[in-house]
């Protein structure tokens, strides 16, 4: 898998040596400026065909003269330190997986170092995790130019390698689908793309994001986790932080508003009392004959009260041993019900899965069934269903061309038209229908009079499958209008 190469590059990628003194000085020279003269190397041949136009060739080839000028011929040797600081700095983030942590110390080494080939091979192998293969490209490309060198080549030929296009396609149609609002599509789009590479961040957030519009709680929080197993400094991550310690610190102004209260309440009742103390002091003076009298009762009431005491301790510690066996015992019983009610979900959650699997079997032969009986109304009822509810690739697809044709038969068009374009946003050239879907859409919009789209349609077809047999005189014909 792609997805764990890059890790392993990563991983076995060396730490850069921080002793100045075994720096070299560097010349001016540019790889650049010698990339034309080895026409017999197919790789490079290859890069500049379809990836740097001459403007942009010579418009770095301008950007690498004026920062030679304004910084003289070498790095400084101290810059270069620091920016090998920030390299191993970035690689310890990399494998301790903080990959967003990574990334922006990576791009603080390129800036201060910008022809370093493993800082710049780093930097593409993180963009990479990131899926932002725009920059990829770009940094492994700038490290051949540079220097020739093993990591850069491998994934420049990767990236242009027939393997990532198909992975590139369903990457794009899943943004489609958003775009679309079709978010069950392009979910199940992501989830793909994650089985065979679950080492990608970016489609982690996509996901996160859907359910979170969805609604779907569980699903979010279950895929955070999951993202905070590859990259624990995601910006996404600190969002969900962030939003914790703004509650945490909610309730603790509202506790210390609390405490504030109750102060309040002593200073206003403590200054009832002194008033009233000073409203009775000479009363009090008139009875203080009788107080003394009473002093002998008082402190006998005293002694019994101090005995009473003690004895409400003593009992107030076994009913707080009481409590804390009670309290131990309820989270036990807890912990058991919380066991039990988890094997319970998994055991249903299982029965569910073999029943939907069984259902969905059984509703694509009964659609087969009744499309063989010219049932067509009743056929597509199950085709959908499939559709909308199956896990199989293979029943998915062909149920979805099925709803598209069989609702062409019973001239249902807006749902013939929905489940082609359904199926070419789906599927690939390599696909069974897909061309005849292209076809048959664009025929469609031809006999409805909408001339133009039947066009746009037809060109679709041309452009993404120019050897198909769909490719007649009526689609000449018609493209010549």
């Amino acid at each position: 898998m792609l997805g764990k190469r890059i890790l392993s590059d990563i991983q076995s990628m060396e730490k850069k040596s921080l002793n100045i003194s075994l720096l070299k000085d560097e010349n001016s020279d540019f790889t650049f400026f010698n990339i034309d003269d080895d026409e017999n190397d197919h790789t490079l041949r290859t890069l500049k065909q379809s990836y740097v136009t001459k403007n942009y060739k010579e418009e770095t080839i301008l950007n690498l003269q004026k920062t030679l000028e304004s910084e003289g011929e070498n790095i400084n040797k101290e810059i270069k330190i620091e920016s090998y600081k920030k390299f191993n700095e970035a690689l310890d983030l990399a494998n301790d997986k903080y990959i967003t942590d990574a990334l922006n110390i990576i791009e603080q080494a390129n800036e201060m170092n910008g022809k370093d080939k493993d800082i710049l091979n780093l930097k593409g192998l993180l963009y990479m995790l990131k899926c932002d293969f725009t920059k990829a490209i770009e940094s492994f490309y700038t490290s051949m130019c540079y220097e020739r060198n093993e990591i850069a080549t491998t994934y420049v030929d990767i990236l242009s390698s027939e393997d990532f296009k198909v992975i590139l396609s369903r990457y794009n149609h899943c943004i489609r689908f958003i775009n679309e609002d079709l978010n069950q599509e392009s979910i199940n789009i992501l989830i793909n793309i994650l089985d065979e590479n679950p080492e990608f961040i970016e489609p982690y957030v996509i996901l996160i994001l859907l359910y979170r519009k969805l609604n779907n709680k569980r699903k979010e929080i279950y895929y955070l986790k999951k993202l905070e197993q590859i990259d624990k400094s995601n910006d996404i991550l600190k969002e969900e932080s962030k939003d914790d310690k703004e509650d945490k610190e909610v309730k603790k102004d509202s506790t210390k508003t609390k405490k504030i209260l109750t102060y309040s309440m002593i200073g206003l009742i403590t200054a009832s009392i002194v008033f009233y103390v000073v409203q009775r002091e000479n009363k009090i003076n008139s009875l203080k004959e009788e107080l003394v009298k009473k002093e002998d009762h008082i402190v006998e009431v005293g002694q019994e009260l101090d005995k009473k005491q003690e004895e409400l301790e003593k009992t107030t510690e076994k009913l707080n041993e009481k409590d804390e066996k009670i309290v131990k015992q309820e989270q036990e019983i807890k912990q058991k019900n919380e066991e039990i009610e988890k094997k319970n979900e998994q055991i249903e959650s299982a029965k569910n899965e073999e029943t939907k699997e069984m259902d969905e079997v059984k509703a694509y032969e009964n659609a087969v069934r009744l499309k063989n009986v010219e049932s067509y109304e009743d056929s597509i009822k199950y085709f959908k269903k499939v559709v909308e509810n199956g896990k199989s690739e293979k029943y998915i697809k062909e149920s979805t061309y099925q709803v598209a044709s069989l609702s062409e038969k019973i001239n249902d068009d807006e749902t013939a038209k929905k489940y082609y374009k359904k199926y070419i946003n789906t599927y690939t050239k390599n696909d069974e229908y897909y061309d005849e879907s292209f076809y048959n859409l664009a025929m469609i919009y031809y006999n409805e009079g909408d001339l133009q789209k039947a066009k746009d349609t037809l060109y679709g077809l041309r452009y993404e499958v120019p050897d198909s047999i769909y490719n007649n005189s009526t689609v000449k014909e018609i493209l010549s209008k």
